[in-house]
């Protein structure tokens, strides 16, 4: 049986941040670390094996650093038909591309892509939720090998927060009992992300 949590985990992370703006604060990125914990924690809510979670007590996070809280430029995607993406099972969820982004990190300029998920639109509450599954040089080693995922509160503005000190690591990591999104190729970044969610799959998998 495969799970989906992941979306619905993800979305009560971003519900609960969704005041946020392009405005960042460490006090934020803390109670974000803070929600992730209590969720891991939670025989409701946890990805991890009983006999992992029994034992959890944290997450293993990268030091919080505004450097990696990105005011984002932003256009809207030409293309935005409703496409299937790939995950790590045949689950097949509905996205389209929705926006791309740009930002510069130590004077060069990198792209992602942020996906819009059909089934949550239209719901209220979550229409300005974005996803933003990437890929960087933590992956494997720092993170998890699979990718991570971010994501974004899409305001009618110059610039979108992309607070990478909030990116987690999919459900899939800690468990194979869960569909995860797989991390497109436009969106693996030749860069060093050291923020968000370690991975240690030792203590985990």
């Amino acid at each position: 049986m495969i799970f989906r949590l992941p979306v619905i985990f993800a979305l009560i992370l971003f519900l609960g941040n969704f005041s946020a703006s392009c405005q960042w604060t460490k006090k934020q990125a803390k109670h974000w670390q803070k929600e992730m914990n209590t969720s891991f924690k939670s025989d409701k809510t946890s990805p991890l094996k009983e006999y992992h979670r029994i034992k959890f007590k944290r997450l293993p996070f990268f030091r919080i650093n505004k450097k990696f809280a990105i005011n984002a430029s932003w256009v809207r995607c030409s293309d935005s038909s409703w496409f299937e993406m790939e995950t790590t099972t045949n689950r097949r969820p509905i996205y389209r591309k929705f926006a791309k982004l740009s930002f510069y990190h130590k004077g060069e300029e990198y792209s992602l892509t942020a996906f819009q998920p059909q089934k949550m639109y239209k719901k209220k509450g979550y229409e300005n939720y974005l996803f933003v599954p990437f890929g960087d040089a933590t992956n494997g080693h720092k993170s998890y090998g699979g990718g991570r995922y971010v994501e974004i509160d899409f305001r009618n503005a110059d610039f979108l927060l992309i607070d990478f000190n909030k990116s987690y690591n999919p459900y899939c990591a800690y468990s194979n009992r869960y569909s995860c999104p797989k991390v497109p190729f436009e969106n693996i970044l030749n860069i060093t992300i050291n923020a968000g969610v370690k991975y240690d799959a030792d203590k985990f998998y």
